[in-house]
């Protein structure tokens, strides 16, 4: 009897156990609830690709975003539920970087309090800018919270480049001008400088292929602050014109100058082309220049592209999508405007439309209202 009822215990046991094993781990219910989501977004890509009209194809973006939140709400209750499993981190970032409002800044409330020292937090520094209010609290408290020399460094030099980026690219209204600017980039300049005396030898966690300290990544800002925000000298770098010849944006000094980088691949790069062909034919006999620099991978891409699309203006390339003036000017997007004057200060940035017609028209004058001077 003994035998059969420890028989019975130990196939007992087993069930059990079993029943454990089969649970699903939250490292599986993560591929779950990606797999089930791509599924849902191919068959929404479908639908937009099928709308006929402005409306449904709005409607059917909202769709996507109602997704995205879904996905991330699920992503936060999973992370909240399973607070010990060493995959809740990855379900928490997820959280933070697919939600919007409060289900980013629970998502960075629930790493701060649990995952403040995790390896998997630090790595994930670098696309918490892309979080929104969320990552920035989250970084505030990783670089007040963490005892890790690797992570404090990183999250306070993301802080201070991420003020950088907010004169430059503001999320929200339009962006700093005038003395506001100025003492917001002496403010970032600031930070940067503070946190490469401190931690310059910790080592950030590699983008793509670059690896970096903080130390070398700082020079970069300092440089950029230096040379390439508005009220500096845009500097020269040497480029080729489609025929092969070197050229450099100081040969266009005594003009103002429009430069565009872009490339074909790029959507809005591409839907500007009519209104630049416009502002160039309005002011053919003024000391005006608009010169495309293109980042494109071939550049027999781009002499076939100019085949069928008439581009009548200074085309440059970079010759290569990466490196060249493109890493030295710091392009982050496409496209990137420079607006310069006559002496090659750059006057304004990111402009486009109407707001780039404005401002040549501005410089235009200044030229004028000299030459009536003198």
């Amino acid at each position: 009897m003994r035998i059969l009822l420890s028989a019975f215990l130990l196939i007992g046991l087993c069930a059990i156990s079993a029943a454990r094993d089969d649970k699903p781990t939250v490292a599986d219910q993560i591929k779950k609830l990606q797999k089930e989501s791509e599924e849902e977004s191919q068959a929404i890509f479908k639908e937009y690709q099928a709308a006929k009209t402005a409306p449904e194809k709005d409607a059917i973006l909202a769709k996507a975003r109602k997704l995205n939140a879904k996905l991330a709400d699920q992503m936060l209750t999973l992370a909240t539920e399973n607070k010990k499993d060493p995959a809740a981190v990855d379900a928490a970032l997820h959280a933070l970087r697919m939600g919007v409002g409060a289900t980013s800044t629970k998502a960075a409330e629930l790493l701060a309090a649990h995952f403040v020292d995790s390896p998997k937090l630090t790595e994930a520094i670098p696309t918490f800018g892309n979080a929104g209010e969320g990552g920035e609290k989250l970084l505030t408290k990783i670089a007040e919270k963490s005892t890790d020399k690797k992570a404090k460094g990183t999250a306070l030099y993301y802080l201070a480049s991420g003020k950088l980026d907010a004169v430059e690219m503001p999320r929200m209204g339009e962006a700093l001008t005038g003395e506001r600017a100025s003492a917001a980039y002496r403010d970032a300049e600031s930070r940067l400088k503070k946190v490469a005396k401190e931690y310059g030898d910790v080592e950030l966690p590699p983008r793509g292929d670059q690896k970096k300290t903080i130390a070398k990544a700082v020079e970069g800002d300092l440089f950029f602050i230096n040379n390439l925000t508005v009220g500096k000298v845009l500097p020269d770098e040497v480029l080729q014109d489609l025929s092969g010849k070197n050229v450099k944006i100081s040969d266009y000094r005594g003009k103002v100058v429009v430069l565009d980088i872009w490339a074909t691949w790029c959507g809005p790069c591409r839907a500007m082309i009519p209104h630049e062909r416009e502002l160039v034919k309005k002011l053919k006999d003024s000391p005006f220049a608009l010169i495309s620099l293109s980042a494109d991978a071939k550049k027999e891409t781009l002499e076939q592209f100019l085949v069928k699309e008439p581009m009548p203006w200074v085309h440059w390339w970079n010759g290569s999508a990466r490196g060249g003036a493109i890493a030295a000017y710091r392009v982050q997007f496409y496209p990137t405007i420079f607006v310069l004057d006559e002496k090659g200060v750059i006057r304004y940035k990111h402009v486009r439309g109407e707001a780039m017609d404005k401002a040549v028209e501005t410089l235009l004058r200044e030229i004028d209202d000299v030459k009536k001077s003198s």
